[in-house]
């Protein structure tokens, strides 16, 4: 290996001891497999649920320019390896990305395919470069209506910042509600209804009334569209893991950037791909990097009201199942 190439692994694996200071992390190792010696570039042991566990780690130092990126028969090459050390986990980390048919390779076998990134640091000479995605959303319309134990609640003597709960405005709660909305699910378009039922009555007023609340219902209409970007990502110690398009922090304090992104502009496109319309459940430390302009909600004037205490907790989760496809096209 060169010179780049061990200051390459050192890095990945100091970066590595950061994440899991109990574990031993041992650069270039050598075992006894049964065609004989291996070097393995990183050797991490330590225990996962109480189970020893040992990750293997090749180091790539490419040159984007000249080599290009990691192909598959490094991904081959690692799977040997790990097959005969009959070890739990094997990551590939790379200094110049890799090729497609690398991706699906280590996808299908379980071999973690990562860069490391630690900002400043000029062992680290390969920039990420990907694409991210932006949503541009218009609320088109924005409402709310209450129900009691008795029925709908007419509360139309004020307007819609007008009905309060212990002094603050309810439109504030609400907006804070569709936010989340949007944010969990990766819509575009389309009318929606969000009921959030109480477990006990609470007590709304306005001008002109009060009433005992049983359910609040929440009706938004978006407008929008997707937006692609081709950014640099860094941060200053983790990982970006090209198989699941995130980004996983070291622990404690930290700074991610993304360099080249403007929410206000990029490449329109009709839908984003599949990981970014249903991503996986996020790991500790991961970080998506979906990112959302809506326009069109009410400015907060006061704090919110704190009515999460109140919700069913079944209404809490504001996943939608089984939307159409439209819901997540971009419109016209």
């Amino acid at each position: 290996m060169s010179k780049r190439g061990r200051q390459y692994q050192r890095v990945t694996a100091a970066v590595l001891q950061v994440f899991d200071p109990r574990a031993a992390v041992t650069e270039s190792k050598w075992v006894i497999g049964p065609d004989g010696r291996r070097e393995l570039d990183v050797l991490v042991t330590g225990t996962v649920d109480g189970r020893p566990t040992k990750v293997i780690v090749e180091c790539k130092d490419f040159n984007p320019k000249t080599t290009g990126p990691v192909g598959i028969g490094y991904v081959d090459a690692l799977e040997s390896k790990r097959r005969d050390l009959g070890t739990q986990f094997a990551l590939i980390c790379s200094n110049a990305g890799f090729t497609a048919d690398a991706l699906r390779k280590a996808n299908r076998v379980g071999i973690g395919l990562v860069s490391v990134m630690c900002k400043g640091d000029n062992r680290v000479r390969f920039a990420v470069i990907e694409e991210v995605y932006t949503r541009k959303i218009q609320i088109k319309n924005l409402s709310f209506t209450l129900e009691s134990a008795a029925g709908s609640v007419d509360s139309s003597g004020g307007a819609f910042e007008d009905v309060l709960y212990n002094g603050s405005p309810v439109a504030n709660w609400v907006a804070r509600r569709v936010m989340l909305f949007l944010g969990t699910n990766a819509i575009v378009n389309g009318p929606y209804k969000i009921t959030h039922r109480f477990t006990s009555p609470v007590r709304f007023e306005w001008k002109t009334g009060s009433s005992e609340v049983t359910q609040i219902m929440l009706r938004v209409t978006i407008q929008g569209g997707w937006f692609a970007h081709r950014v640099e990502i860094d941060t200053t110690a983790g990982f970006y893991d090209w198989l699941r398009r995130r980004v996983r922090m070291a622990p404690g304090a930290g700074q991610l950037e993304i360099k080249g992104i403007d929410v206000h502009n990029g490449d329109p496109i009709d839908v984003p791909p599949s990981y970014v319309l249903k991503p996986d459940r996020y790991l500790p430390g991961e970080i998506g990097l979906t990112l959302m302009l809506v326009d069109g909600l009410p400015e907060p004037k006061t704090p919110a009201p704190e009515l999460d205490a109140f919700i069913a907790p079944e209404d809490l989760d504001l996943a939608l199942p089984d939307l159409p496809s439209e819901a997540y096209t971009s419109a016209p």
